[in-house]
């Protein structure tokens, strides 16, 4: 970008090549002849050659001045592409580099999509992501380690942050299939009595949202097996360990032992989860709301069909299980 000619005089140059003369060319560039002139002289300095023959009327160019003018076009014309794209690129949202956390169970089934989708998408430049427990998650965002979490805990009672619902899921029971006949249309507390409950820790957000539920129909059950992730707690009772409360999408990220498992829906229902894309205020706040839709896309797209398909009698009420963009997502 160093040593440039004066793109300038040899403008002025082209247009008098252009004209024929160089009154005509000062009435057209608004200069004096003189001044048009001189920078025809400069631009011949430049190139080390005459530009136009000056013993001819009108004023005819030379083989270098052929060469410039048509070069000149061309620079005129890649310079007008290039202020377009300048300014389509100055309307267009920046990309910025993106932190995300996503829950382990997102992570592992939606979360390679979203990504490829941001970067692909010209949504975000670079993604770091990171996948783990809903408070290890929570914590990083208050200390700014993050700029977004996909996470169970809408983090309510935190101010300056934006939320952004993004997915509704039932709670399921899953069984090992060889029980599954003598499990069918019991109440809750009866099976749980007769079978292990295997447990998600209560350091998730998930084993808590359960616990509380069973507090709630006032059911006791000895702790026995408890366990951080789905994968591991769906492979106990795939080797019938025990019964499991749990959600699609966790089915879903433990789909090697779904032939082992039977999925059925939980007795005493009236609870479920939402996944939700949590931003600070102030952080991505442009790109909150196309995280969001891209994410909803995805879920539609590819999630929610995988989801038919390994639990098939949820297929009449899959497609609310997405929550529509809200009046909330356009404000923030």
């Amino acid at each position: 970008m160093f040593g440039l000619p004066d793109l300038r005089v040899l403008e002025v140059a082209a247009v008098v090549i252009e004209e024929g003369s160089m009154s005509a060319a000062g009435i057209r560039l608004g200069m004096t002849q003189s001044a048009v002139s001189q920078a025809m002289k400069r631009a011949e300095t430049q190139i080390g050659a005459p530009l136009v023959h000056r013993d001819r009327r009108p004023l005819g160019p030379t083989e270098a001045g052929i060469t410039l003018l048509a070069h000149m076009r061309e620079i005129s014309l890649r310079v007008e592409r290039a202020v377009e794209e300048m300014r389509a690129a100055a309307a267009r949202p920046e990309r910025e580099d993106l932190r995300l956390g996503m829950i382990d169970t997102f992570a592992s089934t939606v979360g390679p999509l979203l990504v490829r989708s941001l970067m692909d998408g010209s949504i975000a430049l670079r993604v770091s992501a990171y996948s783990g427990l809903v408070h290890a998650h929570a914590e990083a965002l208050m200390r700014n380690e993050i700029d977004a979490a996909v996470t169970s805990d809408p983090m309510e009672g935190v101010d300056d942050l934006n939320r952004f619902p993004l997915f509704r899921e039932p709670f399921l029971l899953v069984a090992p299939i060889s029980r599954a006949d003598t499990l069918r249309n019991r109440p809750l507390e009866e099976l749980l009595f007769e079978h292990r409950l295997i447990r998600y820790s209560a350091r998730s957000h998930m084993g808590t949202q359960i616990e509380r539920h069973l507090r709630r129909l006032r059911i006791e059950h000895p702790q026995a097996l408890s366990f951080d992730t789905s994968d591991s707690l769906l492979a106990m009772v795939a080797n019938g360990m025990g019964v499991a409360i749990t959600t699609p999408l966790c089915v879903l990220q433990g789909a090697t032992h779904r032939p082992a498992l039977e999925v059925m829906p939980l007795p005493a229902t009236g609870i479920s989860r939402t996944i939700t894309l949590v931003t600070r205020r102030g952080g991505v706040d442009t790109l909150g709301p196309r995280i969001a839709e891209a994410a909803r896309g995805l879920l539609r797209k590819w999630t929610l069909p995988q989801i038919a398909a390994q639990v098939p009698w949820l297929a009449n009420v899959i497609e609310k299980m997405v929550l529509e963009s809200s009046i909330a997502d356009q404000d923030a």
